[in-house]
């Protein structure tokens, strides 16, 4: 049976009270680096069970004598979007911020999350965040508000 993602709406509210947070921190310090020590940090910490979910799912061969497997090229990142992020249709012009669980981009990967008219999809990639998305929404705003509380102390002893 073909994977079928799903499709899904989040209502993601407090963000005024986030806002006015942030906006607090840029007067006594610069929107990159409250940006990456804020923004990017909360999205990686949040993406973590996704990534080890996806970890745990991706395929392994144990009889494979090769160099690599597919498990061991799941990658976990955060960051400020440049400019080729921007292209992609998951990125908006108004994030602040993305975080990523990838694997190496290649004719298995591929193969294995879409298939191909030889193979069927065995994906491991979208079913992790589908499973994961409330998970991750929810450890994302306990984490920006760590991470928000953090940094403020830190600008704030700097300051003095």
């Amino acid at each position: 049976m073909a994977y079928v993602p799903n499709e899904r709406s989040i209502k993601l509210e407090g963000f005024a009270d986030l806002e006015q947070q942030l906006l607090q921190l840029a007067e006594i310090g610069r929107a990159d680096l409250i940006a990456r020590n804020t923004l990017v940090k909360a999205s990686k910490r949040a993406m973590e069970p996704v990534y080890y979910r996806v970890e745990e799912k991706a395929p392994y061969d144990g009889d494979n004598t090769g160099p690599i497997h597919l498990r061991d090229t799941v990658r976990l990142d955060a960051r400020i979007p440049n400019g080729r992020d921007r292209q992609s249709k998951y990125v908006e012009e108004t994030d602040a911020a993305i975080a990523i669980v990838s694997v190496k981009k290649s004719a298995v990967s591929l193969a294995q999350e879409f298939g191909t008219s030889k193979l069927d999809a065995q994906p491991f990639l979208r079913p992790a965040i589908d499973h994961l998305a409330d998970e991750v929404v929810r450890k994302l705003g306990n984490e920006l508000g760590s991470f928000i509380f953090e940094y403020a102390k830190k600008l704030n002893r700097k300051k003095k």
